[in-house]
């Protein structure tokens, strides 16, 4: 009897320890592998450490904190709303986010969609608000205005040529022309999320009327009946330039053939686009209007699947002009095709199995092209790892944030800033510091944890 008490009350006083220990969350953010590591103290990777003390002190005018986490998280979390908010650019013809700081008062419709979808559709939604009516203002005035190096025989639009450069066209209109804005579709899925999060802020019959023109102006060109998909740049990887290649495509492409292909990340936001219009259709009381934006999207989605997979359920790239898969894979096209519900359960598992990954980033191409020239090419980008841990997150059901918030905190290099990409060759974070997408990530990546207490104004 006493040797039965004594283990009972041993194997109690287990079973307590092991209780206590599994309902003890782990704190928020630390990581740890051979060449990549944060923790309460420092980041560290086989470049640098940066220490907590090396990193600028930050005061955001936002006042949302978070809850739960260490010192190094708390201070990374300022420098991200302080880099969001360097951001905001006052003009005569409305107040937006711009991109970075290297990109001066430029429009990038991408870069404010994807950044409203990663969190700032939550803390910023009166300046998500403005700045989506800016890029809706901007480019329907715009239209087809083009340089006339950029105009193609091969789309049906009633071109508007200018006899300017690209560079002359930016410092003319302070945006690019639309064949190198040809993802542009992606607004209606932040304006859609901004609102079903805010409703206070919603303005569905502004997205109705937008999304309406915007499809019958600017997007029906590009729709290609013959397989369903629609044509256009991959999201935001750029096309050609007049005078010389950019790294993300064939270098046998002339600037039409860049947009002349169907790319899995730019259909799959077409998809969610069409999805956005069913809903606000819906919502205003349009039924049967719905029902048509809901047949396209769910014909869209099956072309998608017919027309751009590979055998073993990964996707493709590109669809080429002679109907042919471009042989590589590429990390956001296939994070949205996740995201957007393109592919779900066993089939979302099978379109991210194998992709690569590092203690650098995920590359934005698998395999890169063999050119040493890069940008999009041998680089990866913090907002696209985001998106990708984020959809191995909903395919897996399980977290990869610690990894994630590594990934983005070993970008805050130079002034303590959060940076644009990774040159894959050397691993060093480049490119323009306070990215408005890569501080947008590091939000993302503390939203998708509960860890936000949300004070907006």
């Amino acid at each position: 009897m006493f040797c039965f008490s004594k283990i009972f009350k041993s194997f109690l006083f287990v079973c307590i320890v092991v209780l206590f220990f599994s309902c003890v969350k782990k704190q928020p953010f630390n990581y740890e592998e051979e060449h990549l590591k944060i923790s309460e103290k420092h980041i560290s990777d086989s470049l640098r450490t940066i220490t907590y003390k090396q990193l600028p002190n930050r005061s955001p005018v936002n006042t949302s904190t978070l809850k739960g986490v260490n010192k190094l998280t708390h201070k990374l979390w300022d420098i991200a709303l302080t880099d969001i908010e360097s951001n905001i650019i006052e003009t005569k013809n409305g107040r937006y986010f711009g991109a970075g700081k290297k990109f001066g008062l430029i429009i990038y419709t991408r870069d404010i969609s994807y950044s409203g979808i990663l969190g700032l559709n939550i803390l910023y939604p009166n300046e998500m608000l403005s700045s989506l009516k800016v890029t809706r203002e901007t480019r329907l005035n715009l239209g087809f205005r083009v340089p006339e190096k950029y105009v193609t025989s091969k789309l049906d639009i009633p071109w508007q040529p200018e006899p300017i450069t690209e560079g002359e066209f930016v410092r003319k209109y302070h945006t690019n022309n639309f064949l190198r804005r040809t993802d542009d579709v992606i607004w209606l899925w932040a304006a859609e999320d901004l609102f079903n999060k805010n409703p206070n802020l919603a303005d569905w019959q502004w997205l109705y009327d937008n999304g309406v023109e915007c499809f019958k102006s600017l997007y029906k060109p590009f729709y290609d009946a013959s397989d369903g998909l629609y044509r256009g740049q991959a999201s935001f990887i750029d096309i050609h330039f007049e005078d010389n290649k950019a790294s993300g495509y064939p270098e046998e492409f002339s600037i039409a053939d860049c947009v002349l292909i169907k790319p899995i990340s730019t259909n799959c936001l077409y998809y969610k686009g069409l999805l956005a219009m069913a809903n606000v259709c819906e919502i205003l009381g349009k039924s049967e209007e719905s029902i048509k934006w809901k047949n396209q999207a769910i014909s869209l989605k099956k072309a998608i699947n017919e027309n751009l997979k590979f055998e073993d359920g990964t996707f493709s790239y590109f669809k080429n002009q002679d109907g042919t898969l471009a042989p590589r894979r590429e990390a956001l096209g296939t994070a949205l095709a996740v995201l957007t519900g393109v592919v779900e359960d066993d089939e979302a598992k099978k379109a991210l199995k194998s992709y690569p990954e590092s203690w650098s980033g995920i590359p934005l191409f698998t395999p890169f092209y063999p050119w040493e020239r890069s940008y999009h090419n041998k680089t990866s980008w913090p907002f696209v790892d985001t998106f990708f841990l984020w959809a191995k997150e909903v395919a897996n059901s399980e977290s990869f944030s610690d990894k994630n918030a590594a990934l983005i905190a070993r970008t805050c290099v130079k002034e303590g800033s959060f940076h644009e990409l990774v040159d894959w060759t050397t691993k060093e974070p480049i490119g323009s510091g306070s990215q408005l997408w890569s501080a947008s990530s590091f939000v993302n990546v503390c939203l998708r944890n509960n860890l936000v207490n949300i004070k907006t104004k």
